[in-house]
């Protein structure tokens, strides 16, 4: 029996596209969804001048890491829509920071998920293609079930 789900996300296509396959199994199975980002704290990326001043407009302060924490929050609100329309209805969402694939993993230990469900592909560079993606990663590190999308 599936009870509790979860889905990474970044943002590509196939983490979204990964949001509909583990929302349609979720919906099935009346099952619990958690919707998670990792945030990777030391390769957050310098934030724009433009988002800088966006937040200094609606008076948002922090660091870089925060405001990427905050657009975390727009990524995490957009896939729980796409799993509400394939008919999801028990969603949580998650930000989390660490390794991409030992927080996955760690999170479904924690949580008891009985099924990780990602994206083939993410928004990963060069050396994640040499080394392996983090799909790859995750299928080896956990003890559950994980369905990767393409």
């Amino acid at each position: 029996m599936i009870e509790k789900i979860l889905v990474a996300v970044d943002g590509s296509g196939h983490s979204i596209k990964a949001v509909e396959y583990a929302a349609t199994i979720a919906a099935a199975c009346k099952a619990k969804l958690l919707v998670l980002t990792v945030l990777k704290p030391r390769q957050v990326p310098k934030v724009s001048d433009a988002l800088r001043k966006y937040a200094e407009l609606e008076h948002i302060e922090g660091t870089d890491y925060e405001a990427m924490k905050l657009l975390s929050s727009d990524l995490l609100a957009h896939a729980a829509e796409v799993a509400r329309g394939k008919g999801a209805t028990d969603i949580d969402k998650l930000v989390e920071s660490g390794p991409v694939a030992r927080t996955i993993v760690d999170l479904a230990r924690r949580r008891k998920v009985d099924m990780i469900v990602l994206g083939s592909r993410g928004l990963g560079n060069i050396e994640a293609t040499l080394r392996g993606g983090v799909s790859h990663r995750v299928e080896l590190l956990s003890k559950c079930p994980v369905l990767t999308v393409k």
